[in-house]
């Protein structure tokens, strides 16, 4: 019994770090036109971008987004593009592979609306990047 409550213990307390590994921290992610980038450091938008990314919850998925429309790369620290965030309001989000079986090729996702006033916010002086055909991933 006793190291049944200690193997409980030591893969609850494992667990922890991993679950918290995919968090964002201020800066983890930057929002990126043609030629700059802009760091994402809202806390609250980290979140809901964290849960976005990985969390348990089905993603809604949206309408395509012409070929062409306004739109803004999404990149992690390391500068590795882990998405698009496009429309003429920035309201939906297309993967490049990170979380495959998440999310799919070349499909256009509903982004969270409290992350859509933020990148609206952050990207006000960035040049676009216009939509084309997603890179090959997975």
């Amino acid at each position: 019994m006793r190291f049944s409550a200690v193997l409980i213990a030591t893969v609850a307390l494992l667990a922890v770090p991993a679950a918290t590994a995919k968090d964002f921290a201020p800066g983890d992610l930057r929002v990126c036109g043609r030629t700059q980038c802009v760091p994402i450091m809202n806390r609250s938008v980290l979140r809901v971008l964290s849960a976005y990314y990985w969390g348990p919850r089905r993603v809604p998925r949206a309408g395509p987004v012409r070929s062409g429309a306004p739109g803004f790369e999404l990149r992690f620290a390391d500068g590795h593009p882990s998405g698009m965030v496009a429309s003429a309001w920035l309201n939906r989000f297309r993967a490049y592979g990170f979380m495959c079986g998440r999310f799919e090729r070349g499909s256009w996702y509903r982004f969270p609306a409290r992350a859509v006033v933020e990148i609206r916010r952050l990207t006000k002086r960035l040049r676009p990047i216009p939509v084309s055909a997603p890179p090959r991933t997975c």
